[in-house]
């Protein structure tokens, strides 16, 4: 049949062919991609939008109840206008700005969505259906949250699909549209120029010109048999061929990126000449530098003329350097350097400032401890090997010895006992997340420790000022607040002159009850308030010794307070107050 045509018909109807499949695959292809990004770009902006959510929800007060918290839920949903859900850790719904509260409880268990449970394995997930509740398509985002209210909870955000999918269907009649314009003048101008253009030669034009563009999709078709086929197979082969490179050097430069972009260490290439050709986002962190860090030399971009001169020798001709740095922003870095034959370097920036910090503390405190148990001890193996002369024991100074070596047991077993209490709470601190607190009256745990330094009290004749209300509810461990409240009396007490008066008040503040404890010691020097709540740090190190005081008072509180959720810190002097110190600490205000 096509045999028995004209060639022009062929020729036209064969064009016709070409032209409706190179223009048809490729717009489906295009037109899905084009809706694979307008989704993708929804599903991102509704990433952006959860991701908003969670910095509001962070920096919110902290939320009384589950009431609370979807009552806020509301009112932001219905500023932003989507919807926002938080759901517990079993699945549970327990706020919701689109559901009126009383019909809340009735929602169904969410754990089985898709959003949630890709929420608990990555850390966040997006999802986009049905949604039964508001009868409609959404593009659903959920993440991780860790709040008061909801502990290992989901928070999600819901935006419709309605508006992606009409801005899809404008822009798919719009762009079938375009085509058919395209191929009826395509046709028209085919049936025009095929009286005096040979098609052979006029589609393997347009197929070397697409592929030199990097289209690799559309083949030459000519039919077989003709003088053209053999050029059509070649340039097809070809075609495929460097397809095939493309898509391979693609690949690997794409996993070389991801890879590098996903590294928490900061990686530098450099080139033959010293010069950086390439870096990822940890090492532009970590120079300061955006997309101009390439071209230049790392002493540019560093300001170290030891990282120079590492990458110096490794382009000489070293294999391998390693050499420890520490920043500008006191950072300190394990940095290695590679040679790459005939291709220049690679280096890696091994951040481990926590290490090093991590055994400063180590070392410290075993120092601190050492020095703390040295001075008690020596002291009772002096007075004991003394009292083991027969006639000494038998004098009147015997007993007074007797009581030096009972005094230094008792602030050793104190000390003992601090260390045991803080590692304690520091195990707890670690483990917040499975604390269970409790609402009691926080004056009742001012009373109790009232009670237990009256004596200290009674010997300086100190007053304390009591300004706390009858009752004051907190939510925490009572127990440790009773410490808290001890340590510090303790400590005010301790360095306050006889005679002068120790005040404790509270303030409510954003849901917080901030508590103080005021005295009217010599205050603290303003260069060792950040560290005053270190372990065994002391002001005055020989005066606290003799105050019987073990160095880990404060440590304790600062634990204790962050343990149920507060914040402690001090002020010397207190503001409206001449001298002194002022400590104060924040906890959670229990609902009436």
């Amino acid at each position: 049949m096509m045999t028995a045509m004209r060639f022009r018909t062929r020729l036209l109807l064969s064009f016709w062919m070409i032209l409706i499949l190179a223009l048809c695959l490729p717009a489906y292809y295009i037109s899905q991609t084009l809706k694979n990004d307008v989704i993708r770009e929804a599903t991102a902006n509704a990433l952006t939008e959860l991701h908003f959510v969670g910095w509001l929800l962070e920096k919110a007060p902290a939320f009384e109840d589950s009431n609370a918290l979807d009552k806020w839920c509301k009112e932001l949903g219905n500023k932003v206008k989507y919807r926002i859900t938080v759901i517990a850790a079993g699945g549970r719904v327990i706020a919701d700005s689109e559901v009126k509260g009383p019909a809340i409880p009735a929602l169904d268990n969410h754990a089985d969505r898709e959003e949630v449970i890709g929420a608990r394995k990555y850390g966040q997930a997006s999802s986009i259906r049905y949604s039964a509740t508001l009868k409609k398509n959404l593009i659903y985002a959920a993440e991780n949250i860790n709040s008061p209210v909801a502990p290992s909870g989901v928070l999600r955000v819901a935006i419709p699909l309605s508006f992606v999918e009409a801005r899809l269907t404008d822009l798919g009649h719009q762009f079938w549209a375009v085509l058919l314009v395209i191929f009826a003048a395509a046709a028209i101008l085919s049936v025009i120029f095929a009286r005096r253009l040979e098609a052979p030669i006029h589609n393997i034009i347009q197929a070397a010109t697409a592929i030199g563009e990097g289209d690799f999709k559309r083949p030459v078709e000519v039919e077989t048999g003709t003088e053209f086929a053999p050029l059509a197979h070649c340039i097809n082969d070809m075609a495929a061929k460097i397809k095939q490179n493309i898509e391979k050097i693609t690949n690997q430069k794409q996993e070389l990126e991801a890879v590098l972009e996903g590294m928490q260490e900061g990686v530098m290439l450099l080139d033959r000449e010293g010069k950086i050709k390439a870096v990822n986002p940890a090492l532009m962190g970590i120079a300061g530098c955006l997309r101009s860090c390439a071209g230049r030399r790392p002493v540019e971009i560093f300001l170290d003329a030891e990282i120079q001169t590492a990458c110096d020798q490794i382009l000489s001709g070293k294999k391998h350097l390693r050499l420890k740095i520490t920043m500008p922003n006191d950072r300190m870095y394990e940095v290695n350097l590679v040679d790459i034959p005939e291709d220049g370097a690679v280096v890696v920036f091994h951040d481990i400032s926590e290490l090093v910090r991590l055994e400063k503390i180590r070392q410290d405190f075993v120092a601190n401890v050492s020095h703390e148990l040295r001075t008690p001890l020596t002291s009772i193996k002096g007075y004991a090997e003394t009292l083991l002369d027969p006639a000494f024991r038998a004098s009147e100074q015997a007993q007074g010895f007797v009581n030096v070596i009972v005094k230094n047991a008792d602030q050793m077993s104190r000390l003992v006992a601090d260390l045991l209490e803080l590692t304690k709470l520091q195990q707890k601190n670690q483990n917040r997340s499975l604390e269970k607190f409790s609402t009691f009256n926080a004056a009742v745990c001012f009373r109790s420790a009232e009670e237990i330094c009256m004596p200290m009290l009674n010997e300086k004749n100190i007053r304390i000022r009591n300004l706390l209300a009858e009752s004051i509810p907190v939510t925490g461990d009572e127990h440790a607040l009773a410490q808290v409240f001890r340590n510090l009396l303790d400590n005010a007490i301790r360095y306050s002159p006889d005679g002068s008066s120790v005040t404790v008040s509270s303030r409510d503040a954003d849901g917080m009850v901030v508590f103080s404890v005021l005295d009217e010691g010599a205050g603290i020097p303003r260069q060792h308030l950040k560290r005053i709540f270190e372990r065994f740090y002391r002001v005055d190190k020989e005066r606290s010794r003799a105050s019987g005081g073990t160095g880990l008072g404060l440590a304790i509180c600062r634990n204790a307070v962050q343990k149920m959720g507060g914040d402690i810190w001090v002020e010397s002097p207190p503001e409206n107050r001449a001298k002194g110190s002022g400590f104060y600490f924040s906890l959670k205000k229990a609902s009436d």
